[in-house]
């Protein structure tokens, strides 16, 4: 079997991002200049890697200099009105189609089944309706480093027992999922409507039985498959 897990980003791969945007309008009315600076700063931390054992902690402080306030007090911001306030909206954003039916078609093969995504999981998954069980699920955060760099993919494929090559990645962002995910050689399929020319995923696809038909196929084919540049 060339795939023996599936792994999936959460933002824009498990639900559309435009679904999140109308429903973050509140937010984004109440607190523009927490977010911009909180964009900022995650772009700073992404552009300019940089281990360190504490990111909330570097976080808050990265958007304590741009709000001109005390790191506790950015700190308590973030907390309290992005990773509470903000998931609340999970409960009611609504999945891709066939999303849940690919998942479930994954666990009956036997394929392992992760999640990473940039921020913080809690409760989203269940919020999002899909329990598990779930062979890992973690943020990036912990890791010290934002995608696409490699160590959050390396603890992916290390959470997973797995190598690198044996785990698919799914997500919708070129820069972040596709090439993070291949710069370790891990294959990534991406969701997206207009499949880039020479693309590094083995797979793009706009709908999940696409994604579907494609693990499972290559199940059955056995090694040695030859799945670079996929579009359906």
């Amino acid at each position: 079997m060339p795939f023996r897990a599936v792994a999936f980003d959460v933002d824009g791969t498990l639900y559309p991002n435009t679904s999140m945007y109308l429903h973050s309008l509140g937010l984004a009315a109440t607190s523009p200049r927490l977010l911009l600076a909180l964009e900022r700063a995650r772009l700073e931390l992404r552009d300019h890697p940089r281990p360190e054992e504490d990111f909330h902690h570097v976080q808050a402080r990265l958007v304590a200099e741009r709000l001109r306030m005390t790191p506790e007090r950015a700190f308590s911001l973030i907390e309290g009105r992005i990773y509470t306030k903000w998931y609340q909206i999970f409960r009611r954003l609504k999945l891709f189609d066939s999303l849940p039916s690919t998942i479930e078609r994954f666990r009956e093969r036997g394929l392992r089944l992760g999640v990473l995504s940039d921020f913080p999981i809690r409760n989203r998954l269940n919020d999002l309706g899909l329990h598990g069980p779930w062979d890992c699920a973690f943020s990036s955060e912990e890791t010290g480093y934002l995608k696409p760099h490699p160590r959050s993919f390396e603890l992916l494929a290390e959470r997973l027992g797995l190598p690198a090559g044996d785990v698919l990645y799914v997500g919708n962002s070129y820069t972040y999922d596709v090439e993070g995910a291949y710069s370790i050689g891990m294959p990534c399929a991406h969701l997206t409507a207009k499949p880039r020319l020479k693309s590094k995923a083995v797979l793009s696809f706009s709908h999940y039985d696409q994604l579907s038909r494609f693990v499972l196929n290559e199940a059955a084919k056995g090694p040695a498959t030859g799945t670079e540049g996929v579009s359906w």
